[in-house]
């Protein structure tokens, strides 16, 4: 995390600290505090593995206190204090929530995100954004932690401010719609809920029929719905594999040999060919910069 990063965090956790959990003696419950309609914060004082997490809505995090870990088959993501991300709805992921080792608590701060204003709809960039595999995380700004700040106040507001409420909260949507990890808020593609079906277990032999089974349509129905978006089964599958490969390779605890495997290449110079021609670099290479 570079020094802007860290300073921005210490300013987003500071200012969301009247919503932290002050730990009392005996206090040992893990569980949901809520604050506002659309505001609650989650804490535990032990380390919890938790299987098939998943949201009715989309939710925007952001972490108080130890760190939160999200897993999909081989792709994780980890975020500390002060780091933001978005757990899409509909999504099932592993979760692991750790205390910090100062405080002994875990604790995380949600939004749900009920629906977007069709004006912020229409300003947001049209396409699709690149993703690394497993992509949750939101960078901060000075604008964005300003944002998040006013929106927490006002939403653990009476309800008397439900109008200023979705007022901030649609601020923090408006800076939000550039960013990759947020384009589940807006909307999901037919393209995207197939790659987040085949992170759960990427060098699965996928067929149009089990997708179509998980994503509860049939396979000619899901094949001619790709195509209308531009796309084919075959290349998602291609490009969430390459994605989940190149992350396995920048996040510097994986060789080629395990980022070919996760992403379903039984032959390593097969997986070096196809890599090379979508990044225009060798996996060995990635994996030797993120070393």
């Amino acid at each position: 995390m570079s020094d802007t990063s860290q300073t921005l965090a210490r300013q987003l956790l500071q200012a969301l600290r009247p919503f932290a959990h002050d730990r009392k003696e005996g206090d040992s419950r893990a569980g949901v505090r809520p604050h506002g309609k659309q505001l609650f914060s989650y804490c535990c004082f032990e380390t919890e593995r938790l299987a098939r997490v998943s949201n009715g809505k989309p939710v925007i995090g952001i972490v108080l206190s130890g760190a939160k870990e999200f897993w999909l088959g081989d792709a994780g993501q980890r975020f500390v204090a002060g780091d933001v991300f978005i757990f899409p709805a509909g999504v099932e992921v592993d979760v692991v929530n750790a205390p910090a080792e100062g405080n002994g608590i875990y604790e995380s701060l949600l939004v749900e995100v009920d629906s977007v204003p069709e004006a912020i709809r229409q300003l947001r960039p049209a396409g699709s954004f690149p993703r690394q595999g497993l992509d949750m995380r939101v960078p901060l700004t000075s604008e964005l932690v300003e944002a998040l700040t006013h929106a927490a106040a006002v939403l653990a507001a009476s309800d008397h401010a439900t109008a200023l409420a979705q007022h901030r909260l649609a601020e923090v949507l408006l800076l939000l719609r550039a960013v990759p990890a947020a384009a589940c808020l807006y909307d999901m593609s037919l393209a995207d809920r197939v790659a987040w079906v085949v992170l759960q277990a990427p060098a699965q032999r996928w067929t149009a029929q089990d997708i179509g089974r998980a994503l509860g349509m049939g396979a000619s129905t899901l094949r001619r719905r790709l195509n209308g978006e531009g796309t084919s089964l075959r290349d998602v599958l291609a490009s969430t594999r390459m994605k989940l490969a190149h992350e396995i390779l920048t996040r510097g605890d994986g060789n080629v040999t395990a980022a070919a495997g996760a992403a379903g290449y039984s032959s390593r110079s097969h997986f070096g060919r196809q890599f090379r021609n979508v990044y225009g670099t060798s996996p060995s290479a990635v994996r030797d910069r993120a070393g």
